[in-house]
């Protein structure tokens, strides 16, 4: 088994913040990055629970994907654009395929293999002229869809991880709150600042988790399966050129393939 020296150092930082925040907390160490009008935002708990999250996916996961999981995290409010306009623009798309195929084959392919090269279609039309029968071709791109689709939802189980994750950091974090509390039962700064604790690291793990990391999973889950109906359609449009049918049967049959999932638009 290899060692991954970055998921190393990445959970030990993660731990170091956690660590820190804890020290803070309990008393054992001081901090003035914040100014004083901003100590609502206690840097502490923060600590606690970004430390925590994190330090757990670093030993659950590759550092590639929970790196990639965090980039895809920051596009919380981006929307997907695949739509219905998109799908009939694809269904043109594919006419337009079938009437160049039509005409000359061997160029039609070359050239729409180049057009499309860092794409789906331009890996179908890699292995479109080729000796593959249709149902070797159909189980190729359907492996190449299932792949992608797999990959992602790899990263969306990071974010799901991170999602429940969170809270449970906040409630270590309101323990460590809680003994501050009875530590230093006598004097009221103890109190306050353990109180402080218990209650903005509980506050920070929910909002995280459930207002963060949990619904970009079910935003990226959403975008996904958007885009894996896509390239099953596309898939089916050039199986269809493939099978050599009309123009009035590909728009027919994908026509219908749209309707029967419009409910995920």
């Amino acid at each position: 088994m290899k060692i991954s020296f970055l998921n190393i150092i990445s959970f030990l930082v993660s731990l170091g913040i956690l660590i820190w925040g804890t020290l803070m907390v309990v008393g054992f160490a001081e901090y003035n990055i914040i100014p004083s009008t901003y100590d609502f935002l206690n840097l502490p708990s923060l600590a606690i629970v970004f430390g925590g999250i994190t330090a757990s996916v670093f030993i659950s996961y590759p550092f590639g994907k929970v790196m990639r999981a965090f980039r895809e995290s920051a596009r919380i409010f981006s929307q997907s654009e695949i739509d219905n306009k998109l799908l009939e623009q694809d269904v043109e798309n594919i006419l337009e395929w079938q009437k160049m195929i039509r005409i000359d084959r061997n160029t039609a392919v070359a050239q729409l293999s180049e057009q499309y090269s860092n794409r789906f279609e331009g890996y179908l039309f890699s292995i479109l002229d080729t000796n593959y029968s249709v149902k070797e071709f159909r189980e190729l791109g359907e492996i190449n869809i299932q792949e992608t689709y797999t990959r992602q939802q790899q990263i969306n189980q990071i974010m799901v991880s991170m999602g429940k994750t969170a809270p449970v950091f906040g409630m270590l974090g309101t323990l460590f709150g809680l003994i501050v509390i009875l530590s230093g039962f006598n004097e009221v700064d103890f109190l306050l600042s353990g109180l402080a604790a218990a209650l903005m690291t509980t506050l920070y793990g929910i909002l995280i988790g459930n207002f963060l990391f949990t619904p970009m999973a079910k935003k990226m889950n959403h975008i996904a399966s958007l885009q894996h109906f896509r390239e099953k359609m596309i898939l089916e449009g050039i199986l269809l050129i493939q099978d050599q049918k009309s123009s009035l049967q590909i728009y027919d049959k994908l026509k219908a393939h749209i309707h029967r999932n419009v409910q995920q638009f």
